[in-house]
């Protein structure tokens, strides 16, 4: 009796707990800027590593190579953009908060958009 009960116990616990989804190395959630203060002065995190955090605005349905963070500023949202393949974001992110790490790039976006700037990750976390 004991041991059904123990075993109903861990169950109960390991379908109740949510993990997160972690792609890459270990995301260090301590050292996480808020999308929104990376924004405020995008330019002096360019081509540095950095972690930033957010809400998941959108995710590419093709091939699920990049994610948005959503952000209140004129300058957002933000993309995390990965190589087609390294990662694939689900779909099933969107509206979730997540954490990213890796080099701040710009996003070119044609003649008549000024740029952006987007996270090219080694590591992302989304939590569930």
């Amino acid at each position: 009796m004991v041991k059904v009960v123990i075993a109903l116990a861990v169950a109960s616990v390991m379908f109740t707990a949510q993990a997160a989804t972690v792609f890459g190395a270990a995301v260090d959630k301590t050292t996480a800027l808020p999308v929104e203060q990376l924004l405020t002065e995008p330019q002096n995190y360019l081509d540095k590593v950095v972690t930033v955090s957010g809400k998941i605005d959108s995710v590419c349905s093709k091939q699920g190579c990049w994610m948005k963070f959503s952000a209140d500023s004129d300058k957002g949202p933000f993309r995390i953009k990965v190589r087609d393949g390294d990662m694939v974001f689900p779909l099933s992110a969107k509206g979730k908060t997540a954490y990213a790490s890796g080099t701040v790039r710009l996003w070119p976006q044609g003649e008549e958009e000024p740029d952006a700037y987007q996270l090219v990750p080694t590591a992302v976390e989304i939590a569930d």
